[in-house]
């Protein structure tokens, strides 16, 4: 090897992280009126030192399930769960780690503070459970309050705050004992919008600060993305894409996580074997790339479409435009607005800037595409690359 790749090989080495969470093929399986209902599936994954991982899914997809079985919650019963070091979980040789002996604390939904505890004597709580004294006599609970900007509210009770400053104290709670992983299984779900975004901003800052090592759970799309230094898109007990925030946003791999992720407006597109293109139906033409055949399906997100009157011109020599197509309604949002579309058997929802919305319902439209802001899968709903034409 020489020198450099030496260098290289070094530097790797030390921007690796230790792996602080290993889960090897789990499964879990509910019986549920003399049924087996099988929640996950084969379940491998690691979580690296520092990170925060987000299970992002909607509901019933067992994202909540891992989330328990790593506490300690449920019990799998297939596969294996390493905590830093310590196997907590290992089915195969009946190892099973109760919850009050893995270093994990948990954030909930609900809070779930004691209503007949002053704040501080509930953030002192999983301090005094673990025996932990020394840090209760140094000052923790109070650092943690300061560190989740409650530090006023140590002499108040939980029902005299806001759902806001209760989640936070849950928090507080949580990061007192310092523990190896921290678990949130959507903590900000009970909050009205505006709060919602406030504490998401806090909480992206205090993981920077700290660099706690957590697991996330949401059905939030911006709260994933915003949160996660790796996000994990989960379906039927499976893990459809892992990957950085920007990676699955701009590269859903598959159809499913796109329309997750925002992309929910698909077209079909069929290219005939003399390079003929068809969306929806109506010729596209120079829309693909010579050679390029098959049934595929489209996936724009809202803002990545636009809309004109049906036979106008406009100047974009990126925008391919699809005919046939009609104005259904119009819904103002301020500085935007809300275009419902319907094409042939597709619903087409297009977001435009207020001063271009000047059309009416009942209009006939044409639909507008950029090739660069189109994602396109196969008809097994996997992302395909390489397929537009070179303008």
């Amino acid at each position: 090897m020489d020198r450099g790749a030496a260098g290289a090989a070094l530097a790797g080495e030390q921007d690796a992280r230790p792996v602080q969470v290993r889960i090897t093929n789990l499964n879990k399986t509910f019986q549920r009126n003399k049924e087996s209902v099988h929640v996950l599936h084969d379940i491998s994954l690691e979580v690296e030192e520092g990170e925060l991982l987000v299970l992002l899914g909607p509901s019933g997809c067992g994202k909540t399930t891992l989330l328990r079985c790593l506490v300690g919650l449920e019990k799998p019963g297939e596969g294996r769960i390493e905590l830093g070091e310590r196997t907590v979980v290992d089915a195969e040789r009946r190892v099973f780690v109760q919850p009050n002996r893995r270093d994990v604390a948990m954030v909930f939904q609900n809070y779930a503070l004691w209503p007949h505890m002053k704040v501080a004597a509930n953030v002192a709580y999983p301090l005094k459970a673990r025996r932990m004294k020394d840090e209760i006599k140094r000052g923790r609970v109070q650092e943690v309050l300061d560190v989740v900007q409650c530090g006023h509210l140590a002499d108040r009770y939980p029902p005299e705050l806001s759902g806001g400053q209760q989640q936070r104290i849950s928090l507080a709670r949580a990061l007192a004992p310092r523990p190896a992983l921290l678990l949130l299984d959507e903590p900000l779900s009970n909050l009205d919008a505006l709060l919602r975004i406030d504490l998401r901003a806090q909480l992206r800052l205090l993981h920077r600060e700290i660099g706690f090592t957590g697991v996330y759970v949401t059905h939030d799309q911006e709260e994933a993305l915003a949160l996660g230094t790796r996000v994990a898109v989960m379906k039927e007990g499976r893990f459809e894409q892992i990957g950085k925030p920007g990676e699955v946003y701009h590269r859903p791999a598959t159809e499913y996580v796109a329309d997750f992720l925002g992309a929910r407006n698909r077209m079909a597109l069929e290219v005939a074997a003399d390079g003929t293109a068809t969306i929806n139906g109506v010729p596209v033409p120079g829309f693909v790339r010579p050679g390029f055949t098959g049934s595929y399906a489209l996936r724009m997100r809202d803002g990545d479409l636009t809309v004109r009157p049906a036979g106008a011109t406009t100047v974009d020599d990126r925008r391919h435009w699809v005919a046939g197509a009609r104005l259904l309604e119009v819904l103002p949002a301020g500085d935007h607005a809300e275009h419902v579309v319907v094409m042939g058997d597709s619903t087409l929802f297009v977001d435009v800037p207020a001063a271009l919305g000047e059309l009416e319902p009942d209009q006939d439209v044409e639909i507008g595409l950029d090739p660069d802001h189109v994602l396109c899968y196969d008809v097994d709903g996997r992302l395909v690359d390489d397929w537009a034409a070179i303008r």
